[in-house]
């Protein structure tokens, strides 16, 4: 299956193809890595532009006052001006710090949006106009600090004309990668976890949105190469392996605005690119590693120009009429990964199949309706111990239409039993699946000891053919799935895991699977949590000499 990467040239389909098989996980090999830790060349996780003016911005006082299952509903709270307390809010409870931890001299940060080994690839630039309180330009978040540095001056005309072609007020968001980050760990799997990544964060976008009544929509008419021109990208200096890739542009806006519109003014692009440049980005490693494989997979999945993608997305469920349970802010600021959980963890029936329900795609809910197109994730889960569910394997179809063509992929002799009325959700086979799903992940304790772990399986050669940049997409679908069950877990009372490190085919094998039309992409596995008590923890902003404040 798939295609050996060699010195001819492969078409993109086919390069594709070829990068996937050879950065899978199996029993006998690992995916290409250095085999160990060069803690010398660990990147600084954080971006900065030396010489780019800084802008402070204040700090949350107090949260947006929405119940966390209000999220998921279509009714969009009254949304809030756009302003720089307003921005700094969204910012703060989508890309900011969470905490800090430390183990005797060992101190590290958290962030609001997770990522693999927390090493953090996902850059995040804002194009700011006609927000109170902010010079219009083009800025970098840098989450350190909770500052934006200014890249690029916007002239009035430039605002003028984004206001125009979006019929009202709204600002951009740009999100990147810097893949050398995650290569330096994980080597030629990075690029996988790179778009994991960016998958959580516009997740935790999205979910930021809502709070201030926004609306998160992607631009699909924008190419790679003029958001690397809009971005600066092709002006900057990086250091050597420690450029940025442009992933992907959305637009945040009112609802009142109009947030379908596919694209940039004609000309936009490059009457900003001809605005200088400011700020030297600093040097992340003392060396970094080039992985060709890397390179290749980039180049066949560089995003192209494309009429927005259809999504035709069910309606959401009503939100609750009253208050249930704690608020949104309080479940996005908690959010942590567990290194460890308890096995005799349980969750009821309900519960479970209500978290489940909650990676359905729903119009106007965020955070899969910001129209990167339909579906094309189901979950298999591994069920341990949900009370008045019989352990075993289960099938969670997200698309109704794909129901056939995976029923038809998978082993002959899988039950296919309904195991909720209202819910596409099929007992296959019932068993004691701990071992296996450890097994599955890596060998990582983890997976077995939860209440439930699951693999996600995307429909994988269709939704390529022809369209290799879509790779990337099923990556951010997934990691905005993984995003949901983190929120799900905390409001719950548990905690998740996000897994990267899985073997591919053994899943695949497991369920029958014996072609590339279906392929796990992620893994993810929820639990009660065990608390290490060496940890300590410290507030995110507690290293800031500014006070909060209201927006």
């Amino acid at each position: 299956m798939g295609f050996a990467l060699t010195a001819s040239p492969l078409s993109r389909d086919q390069t594709v193809y070829a990068y996937h098989e050879r950065t899978k996980h199996h029993y006998h090999r690992m995916a290409r890595s250095s085999g160990y830790m060069d803690w010398a060349n660990q990147p600084d996780p954080f971006r900065r532009y030396a010489g780019a003016t800084s802008v402070s911005l204040p700090l949350s006082w107090s949260d947006p006052d929405l119940d966390y299952h209000a999220l998921f509903s279509m009714d969009i709270p009254a949304p809030a001006p756009l302003s720089k307390g307003t921005v700094a809010a969204f910012l703060e409870l989508s890309l900011g710090l969470s905490a800090w931890k430390a183990i005797g001299r060992d101190r590290w940060a958290l962030r609001i949006n997770p990522s693999s080994g927390n090493l953090h690839p996902t850059e995040a630039y804002l194009l700011l106009t006609q927000v109170e309180g902010l010079a219009d330009g083009l800025y970098h978040y840098g989450p350190e600090k909770h500052v934006l540095e200014k890249r690029r001056a916007l002239t009035r005309k430039h605002a003028g004309a984004l206001a125009a072609h979006f019929e009202g007020p709204g600002f951009l968001v740009a999100l990147s990668s810097v893949i050398w980050r995650e290569a330096w760990k994980y080597g030629e799997r990075a690029f996988r976890y790179c778009q994991h990544d960016i998958g959580h964060a516009l997740a935790a976008l999205g979910f930021s949105a809502r709070l201030q009544g926004w609306c998160l929509r992607s631009l699909p008419g924008v190419d790679e190469k003029d958001l690397a021109h809009l971005l600066g990208f092709d002006d900057t200096a990086w250091h050597p392996q420690e450029e940025e890739t442009p992933e992907v542009l959305v637009r945040v806006a009112p609802p009142t605005a109009n947030t379908s519109a596919p694209a940039l003014p004609e000309g936009f692009v490059q009457a900003v690119a001809a605005q200088s440049v400011q700020g030297q980005p600093n040097q992340l490693s003392p060396a970094c590693r080039r992985w060709e494989a890397i390179h290749d997979v980039l180049a066949a999945t560089c995003q192209e120009k494309s009429a927005a993608a259809p999504d035709h997305l069910p309606t959401a469920p009503a939100a609750p009429g009253k208050p249930m349970g704690p608020s949104a802010a309080a479940v996005i600021r908690q959010r942590r990964s567990a290194v460890a959980f308890d096995p005799r963890g349980r969750m009821k029936r309900g519960d479970f199949f209500r978290m489940i329900a909650r990676t359905y795609a729903f119009a106007d809910c965020p955070p899969l309706d910001i129209g990167l197109g339909a579906p094309q994730i189901s979950l298999l889960l591994f069920v341990h111990q949900v009370t008045d569910l019989a352990a075993g394997l289960y099938m969670f179809i997200r698309r109704p239409s794909h129901r056939e063509a995976l029923q038809a992929a998978c082993d002959p002799a899988f039950r296919w039993q309904q195991a909720a009325e209202d819910l596409p959700i099929f007992l296959l086979q019932k068993g004691d699946y701990r071992a296996t799903a450890a097994e599955l992940a890596c060998r990582q304790e983890i997976a077995g000891s939860s209440i439930f772990s699951l693999a996600m399986l995307a429909a994988f050669r269709k939704p390529l053919e022809n369209s290799p940049w879509r790779y990337r997409r099923l990556f951010w679908e997934a990691g905005q799935i993984g995003q949901v069950l983190y929120l799900e877990a905390e409001a719950r009372g548990y905690r998740g895991t996000g897994i990267g490190c899985y073997f591919d085919d053994p899943v695949h094998d497991l369920i029958g699977i014996s072609d590339n039309s279906w392929q796990d992409l992620y893994h993810f596995t929820v639990g009660r949590p065990i608390e290490d008590p060496r940890l300590q923890t410290f507030p995110p902003y507690a290293h800031l000499k500014r006070a909060p404040s209201g927006s």
